[in-house]
């Protein structure tokens, strides 16, 4: 998250280590039970935070302020295997799809406004719906800013303010940012994340006490890490709260006491376990950052009682120096967390069988512009698309006939040199079996480069997906596309739809990091994103947009049933 800088250190270790030895490591076919645990701290009493946010001091980022630097952690050693980029085996079923001119669905847009934004590049933006309410989060002046709208409208509801004046203590009064914004559907309850500077190693977790974030009041929960967790990614399982970091080649999973962070009676904030942290899968070759993405339950199906939770990355052969790589295939790492709060020795981390998919190159302007990847115009930087990440989010729904997971990732196209597009997949299982491919696409329809993508899924299986597109003609902008569930596998059949034009360059080559897609809770049908783009603002070039919109024929008749689990009966009724 460098702002004006020249090589971060990220970069610099990297094209250090080119010249070292490949270390050729073939992890694909081992599925195994990892019980490496630490154990964060002992418990952690919850703070009552009695805050209107109305009240909070605004604060806002104006033209002229200083440029807010945000320092990346940078993991261990690095040392990818370029290969020229072949033509992606799924981009011509797309092209051809689209050049035969399918009937799209009909797709209503509903909201589509200017959020906060700031002087830090990248601004990290996060977001997501609920009942009532949309919240962002962002690299603010300090750290996260936090700014609530209407959902009705978009019309400002409270912010921005830095999120560790909610009343947050201890190191956690000084939070640095990547912020995470996530509703809790579950239970009707809103999470507010950020960490602390490197060396404080803390992550500030807020959760609401009632549906209101407004005047309902927060708990406050501080936990500290044993090393920096840099790029932090949370999500939603039935007795947890999943996080991971990116801590070089050893990249870890946490689980969180989400039971005892949410209060029952509104009032009170109940007094966490201790969380833990799950070291030791194993590192890919080839990178010094990487992350074991949490993957992200949506819907009010719950998964299949006492399912563990589920995390992901993306392995190309060639680039992790596999062996004897597969000029046609690659693959996905799917693993599962069981958590035992009571007895960390019973926690174990699982490899599952690899998903096969269809070969992607992650070997993007290669090799020393790994992180300057995507093209700007006037010749300024060009722009870093985060190819070592499962991106930002992995989603889950449980349908009864089938479970589905949905996420994107990025890719070199291969049809021009050093083209960035996006590879979406939807793997599904039934009835307790492995997971497998259902399908996957490349979305790529011209020489624009795409990345930083976002995908969700409404409740009829209905797919949304989102991204940052640029070009030597195209100022940083976002877009997006989509197909209906009766469409055919693997293509998208909407068409690309302009949601904000960019009118300027960005000023350097870290940019938005990620963006973030959620569906709405009440309906199951309405999907609202958010991502960075490039308006030609006096003074600063960065924005934020924040919109929603809806597949015309997704059925919003769906009934919320009884979906608790044990000990939420006190909660709020589901709407």
């Amino acid at each position: 998250m460098n702002i004006k800088r020249g090589l971060s250190l990220r970069e610099v270790v990297t094209a250090a280590l080119l010249a070292l030895p490949i270390v050729q490591v073939n992890f694909f076919s081992n599925v195994y039970a990892q019980t490496n645990v630490e154990t964060l701290g002992g418990e952690v009493v919850g703070v009552p935070l009695d805050v209107d946010l109305r009240e909070l001091p605004v604060m806002q980022w104006q033209p002229g302020d200083p440029i807010r630097e945000v320092p990346r952690g940078d993991g261990g050693p690095a040392d990818p295997v370029y290969a020229p980029a072949n033509r992606d085996p799924l981009l011509d079923r797309q092209l051809e799809f689209s050049s035969r001119g399918p009937t799209p669905p009909a797709v209503t847009e509903m909201l589509n406004f200017e959020g906060n934004f700031s002087g830090a590049n990248p601004n990290d933006p996060s977001g997501e719906i609920g009942q009532n309410f949309y919240i962002e989060g962002i690299n603010g002046p300090g750290g996260s800013s936090i700014t609530v709208y209407s959902k009705i409208d978009g019309s400002l509801q409270a912010g921005p303010f830095p999120m560790d004046t909610l009343g947050a203590t201890g190191e956690c009064l000084n939070g640095a940012g990547d912020p995470i914004i996530i509703y809790d559907h579950l239970a009707n309850r809103w999470l507010l994340t950020e960490f602390t500077p490197i060396g404080n190693n803390d992550l500030c977790v807020y959760t609401s006490r009632t549906d209101d974030p407004i005047s309902g009041g927060w708990c406050f929960y501080e936990f500290n890490d044993t090393s920096f967790p840099d790029y932090p990614k949370y999500g939603v399982w039935p007795d947890l709260y999943v996080a991971a970091s990116q801590q070089g080649n050893t990249p870890p999973a946490y689980a969180f006491d989400r039971l005892n962070m949410l209060s029952q009676d509104g009032t009170t904030c109940p007094t966490a376990r201790a969380p833990q942290k799950i070291t030791g899968a194993p590192g890919l070759p080839g990178l010094g950052f990487e992350i074991l993405t949490p993957v992200d339950l949506d819907g009010n199906t719950l998964p299949p009682a006492d399912a563990p939770a589920i995390y992901i990355r993306h392995r190309d052969e060639e680039f992790h120096g596999d062996a004897s790589p597969s000029p046609t295939e690659d693959r996905l790492e799917l693993f599962e967390l069981d958590v035992d709060f009571d007895n960390g020795a019973n926690t174990t981390l699982t490899q599952l069988p690899d998903v096969i998919v269809s070969d992607f190159d992650t070997s993007l302007c290669p090799p020393v512009n790994i992180f300057s990847c995507v093209p700007q115009p006037n010749g300024a930087p060009p722009l870093d698309p985060l190819l070592e990440v499962v991106m930002n989010t992995v989603t889950y729904r449980n349908f009864e006939t089938h479970e589905t997971i949905l996420g994107s990732l990025q890719t070199d196209v291969g049809d021009f040199e050093d083209h960035a597009g996006v590879r979406w997949f939807e793997l599904r299982r039934s009835g307790g079996g492995d997971w497998e491919l259902f399908q996957e696409g490349t979305w790529s329809p011209d020489a624009e480069g795409r990345f930083m993508s976002m995908v969700e899924m409404d409740q009829d299986g209905n797919i949304l997906l989102g991204y940052n597109v640029s070009s030597t003609s195209v100022f940083p902008s976002i877009r997006y596309t989509g197909r209906a569930a009766s469409d055919p596998p693997g293509v998208m059949s909407l068409g690309e739809v302009e949601f904000a034009t960019g009118n300027a360059t960005n000023n350097a080559a870290r940019y938005g990091d990620y963006n973030h897609m959620s569906l709405d809770p009440v309906d199951e049908c309405t999907f609202w994103f958010l991502g960075m783009y490039n308006p030609n603002t006096v003074g600063n070039s960065k924005g934020v947009r924040i919109g929603s919109l809806r597949f015309d024929d997704c059925d919003n008749t769906f009934l919320v049933e009884e979906f608790y689990i044990d000990g939420f009966e006190d909660l709020p009724p589901p709407p």
